[in-house]
């Protein structure tokens, strides 16, 4: 194996991993960092659901065409309650934040605050009051309490993620 064949092997999965989150994220194996702050300690100082807005969101520009790229926000909600596996159905979560009225990207959410060595298993995410949401790959070990750190494209109001 070569040295570019090894660097591309290397570099492509955390791209990857990346994408749909704000510039700049890092992606840790118990957190995620949006301009060098910590999404876990920020849950643990304040309530949830919290809104992260990056530094280079230009949020004077709302209501203005965006372009190609509009801007991505990261949502701190926490896990209301999470059912395990009955029969055929996947296991199921409840955030306590509404997720209705913005743009999530469910299927990049990650756990935040604590590692989980366990295996992903598939969750159906309910993000708001008496709605089924989509399924997503959650660890099987995710529990009440637990925070999930979710992108979002475009800004978001936190007034409008309350329940």
């Amino acid at each position: 194996m070569g040295l570019t064949t090894l660097i591309t092997t290397l570099v492509r999965p955390r791209r990857a991993a990346l994408e749909g989150w704000p510039e700049g994220t890092e992606l840790t194996a118990d957190d995620v960092l949006v301009d060098r702050t910590s999404l876990a300690r920020l849950a643990e100082h304040y309530a949830t659901p919290r809104v992260v807005v990056p530094v280079g969101a230009d949020v004077a520009r709302v209501d203005r065409f965006w372009g190609d790229a509009p801007p991505r926000t990261v949502v701190l909600a926490r896990v209301a309650d999470a059912v395990p596996r009955l029969g055929d159905d996947a296991r199921q979560a409840w955030l306590d934040a509404d997720l209705g009225g913005c743009a999530v990207l469910l299927d990049r959410a990650r756990l935040v605050g604590r590692a989980s060595a366990e295996p992903l298993r598939p969750f159906t995410v309910h993000p708001a009051p008496g709605r089924g949401g989509p399924v997503v790959r959650l660890p099987r070990d995710l529990r009440r309490g637990d925070v999930l750190a979710i992108p979002c494209t475009g800004l978001v109001e936190a007034a409008a993620l309350a329940r």
